[in-house]
């Protein structure tokens, strides 16, 4: 990471290397930066979640009522009994195959609220690979401590 007086951004990913303004460290430390990072994670999550969420709900046939990205503790997502899909933000760290694997997930949870037969078959008509992207979840951490 680069500490920077001179970008219109707060934090900005540019060359591969983070740059974040030096005010930002200097007037609120590592708890403000921290604060940036995530804020920056999560708009960049809520971008391309919503995408992959399109892609996937005419192979899933689920409408999920929105699609939201925040802190959510130690799980990667959820969803609520009326639709609603939450993402931790911390899943752009993952791997784009690694975060269908959690869309999808959370998609066919709006079918089946549990993990049964069916729950876990219906993952798999939409990702036959998906035992690989959950067992990089349970090799990574099963919370989104990556």
């Amino acid at each position: 990471m680069l500490l920077t007086q001179e970008q219109d951004e707060l934090l900005k990913l540019k060359n591969r290397r983070f740059c974040l303004q030096r005010k930002i460290v200097e007037a609120g430390g590592e708890d403000a930066a921290k604060q940036v990072f995530e804020k920056f994670y999560a708009e960049k999550a809520l971008e391309r979640l919503k995408k992959r969420v399109v892609y996937f709900v005419p192979k899933v046939g689920v409408t999920p009522l929105s699609v939201e990205v925040k802190e959510i503790g130690y799980r990667w997502a959820t969803r609520t009994s009326n639709g609603r899909l939450s993402f931790h933000w911390k899943c752009m760290m993952a791997s784009p195959k690694v975060i269908d694997g959690i869309v999808v997930h959370e998609l066919c949870h709006l079918r089946y609220r549990d993990h049964t037969d069916a729950f876990w078959n219906e993952v798999d008509k939409v990702l036959p690979d998906y035992a690989e992207r959950k067992a990089w979840l349970r090799e990574n951490g099963a919370a989104p401590d990556i």
